[in-house]
């Protein structure tokens, strides 16, 4: 039933642009780029412009990237990141629209044209199945799309297996102050036109992680309006495919959190106060050297901290809140009560990085959750 369901509602929506292919319609709330980006996309492309945001402008596209565009309509994001890549990189748009396929693609050749080289591609196919290979792209972006599909955990999970380690998602979709009830969500005219099928303000950030992205952050929001007692606002998100700490290996790194908050806890519950090393694995460790987290964090390794074994490592039975009760491992094999083997870096390099020396272990930074800090026992960060 469930499914019937879907393909009642994913066949509305392409009968509706469908038509939109053909001539101008009023759909959602398109948002213009700067003239100087629109220059060589035909003018018959722009008067089919729908979408509720910009994501282009705020992903920080650079020259050589791999960009995906879903539901790519008539192509114009496409063209505008052609131009944003170059010559050296390389755009795809997927859309299940036979007809807006087929002027994109007509458009296109004027595109080319004009910029002096073809680097666009349109896939027929359907977000939830993405024509797209694995760990193939940089940047997917989405301009009000993902609202029309009613298996968004599924959307979210293809465009997290299509994207390369550390690729990122943005897009700008349309959201609701509320869950919107089944008897609306029904209605397949509203579903099409992005009001229905809009996912509440209080899932988001849930239904982003659980589909396994990281560094969710909005950029910019915009009201859009209110029908039937529920207020609908265009916000464009960025989330990025990063490393989960799962295997908990530990190498000997530290990171420093710059501020400016006293202090902040990530997705995966680690606690990182301002200016104070805390020892983190290896996963943590290149997580916070990429994508969002880089600015605000200093990450360095020193060797003699390294852990011949974790304790918190895969088959480890660890507690509730990511902590193991058991004490680390240091590199010399040596378990102790406090900060692992006394054989540590010298003071000078740990008080670099503390700004002073620790009352309990002179010669080493504590490993968060150790029994000198605050935890009784390594934490699986």
């Amino acid at each position: 039933m469930e499914m019937a369901v879907a393909t009642s509602k994913q066949d509305t929506v392409s009968s509706v642009y469908s038509d939109a292919a053909k001539a101008p319609a009023g759909l959602c709330c398109p948002q213009p780029y700067q003239s100087e980006l629109l220059a060589h996309v035909p003018k018959a492309a722009l008067e089919r412009n729908y979408g509720c945001g910009s994501p282009l402008l705020k992903a920080g596209l650079k020259s050589g990237e791999v960009v995906l565009d879903l539901g790519s309509g008539v192509g114009i994001d496409c063209f505008v990141a052609a131009k944003l890549v170059g010559a050296e990189g390389k755009v795809i748009g997927v859309d299940m629209t036979d007809s807006m396929l087929e002027e994109a693609t007509r458009f296109n050749e004027e595109v080319a044209q004009k910029l002096g080289y073809d680097v666009v591609e349109f896939r027929k196919g359907v977000i939830e199945d993405l024509p797209v290979g694995d760990n193939s792209v940089d940047l997917v972006v989405s301009n009000c799309v993902i609202n029309l599909s009613s298996r968004k955990t599924r959307v979210l999970q293809e465009i997290h297996r299509v994207l390369k380690p550390g690729g990122r998602l943005v897009i700008s979709d349309i959201v609701v102050d509320r869950e919107i009830h089944p008897e609306d969500q029904d209605n397949e005219t509203l579903w099409a036109e992005c009001y229905t099928g809009a996912i509440p303000v209080g899932k988001l950030v849930t239904t982003y992680q659980d589909a396994g992205f990281l560094g969710l952050t909005q950029l910019s929001e915009s009201a859009w309006r209110e029908l039937e007692g529920y207020n609908f606002v265009s916000l464009t998100l960025r989330a990025y495919k990063l490393p989960r700490s799962s295997d908990c290996l530990y190498s000997g790194n530290l990171a420093v959190y710059l501020g400016p908050y006293e202090s902040v806890r990530d997705e995966e519950e680690h606690e990182f106060p301002r200016f104070k090393p805390v020892e983190v694995c290896d996963a943590t460790a290149q997580r916070l050297r990429m994508g969002p987290y880089a600015d605000s964090f200093t990450v360095v390794r020193i060797p003699s901290l390294a852990r011949t074994a974790s304790t918190c490592g895969p088959g480890a039975s660890c507690a509730p809140g990511s902590s193991c009760g058991q004490p680390a491992t240091a590199s010399s094999g040596n378990s102790t009560s406090c900060c692992g083997s006394t054989e540590g870096p010298p003071s000078a390099a740990i008080d670099q990085l503390k700004g002073t020396s620790s009352s309990c272990c002179e010669t080493k930074a504590e490993p968060q959750g150790s029994s000198c800090c605050s935890g009784g026992g390594c934490d699986c960060n």
